[in-house]
């Protein structure tokens, strides 16, 4: 499934835990698919609770590509956490549910359980599975993270990152500022873009590295305090830090 382009994997922490997300993004236009109303998911578990492993993942991309040759459904996405992987698919009738249950039957080595509810809305696809601004920005942190370790840079040094943020208005801006500045960060220089549909902006600053969860908390915790007053964050840059100079101190 991640071989296509519309495919999109992401991580994102769920009950308190760190977990693995797949999304089919060409379903968004479309969706909710009034012929498909059915979900059922299919969740698939090592027999000890070990985590998940290499093997064990081929093992499920497998059984998962026989459900879709097998079936007339709709991969809408999984979740993954620790020794359990969770798809969910989207279908019109219980007959694909049957065949579904069948094959779980089949399997011995990992725990298979299917189940199902009729769901018209698509609530699991549009509440669970695909990313709002704050996940699809962590799916643009590791892209330009992994730019900037392309050409040298270490990620693990903590440096200045700044965060232009962008507001309708100048009062929604001041605002803001005052909320961040609260919040832990340090406040810049305000920044007009006239053609913006977010002409009021600021730079806000955080000392962070560049590791996942790092960077990605900065970066949630700005959009949370700006989406508050219809704000967003439009970008982040930040100085790069070569390892030959963190090697010399």
């Amino acid at each position: 499934m991640s071989a296509r382009s519309s495919w999109l994997e992401y991580y994102w922490e769920l009950e308190g835990e760190e977990t693995h997300f797949g999304v089919e993004l060409s379903l968004y236009k479309t969706a909710p698919d009034p012929e498909a109303p059915l979900l059922v998911y299919f969740c698939f578990q090592t027999i000890d609770e070990h985590v998940l492993n290499p093997s064990d993942i081929r093992r499920i991309e497998d059984i998962a590509a026989k459900i879709a040759r097998k079936t007339d459904v709709v991969p809408a996405g999984f979740i993954e956490a620790g020794s359990m992987r969770q798809y969910y698919f989207y279908t019109s009738d219980k007959e694909q549910y049957d065949i579904m249950k069948e094959i779980a039957a089949k399997e011995k080595k990992l725990i298979c359980r299917v189940g199902g509810k009729r769901e018209e809305n698509w609530a699991t696809y549009f509440n669970l599975l695909y990313p709002d601004d704050m996940k699809y920005q962590t799916v643009k942190n590791c892209e330009q993270v992994k730019k900037l370790r392309s050409i040298g840079d270490n990620t693990d040094a903590a440096r200045r990152i700044n965060l232009h943020m962008g507001f309708v208005t100048e009062q929604e801006r001041l605002v803001f500022e005052e909320t961040a500045r609260r919040a832990g960060f340090a406040i810049g220089s305000p920044e007009f873009q006239p053609e913006s549909d977010f002409p009021n902006g600021v730079v806000v600053y955080r000392i962070s590295t560049l590791k996942r969860h790092d960077i990605d908390s900065v970066t949630v915790r700005a959009i949370r305090l700006a989406k508050k007053i219809e704000g967003r964050l439009l970008f982040w840059d930040c100085n790069i830090v070569p390892k030959s100079v963190t090697k010399r101190l």
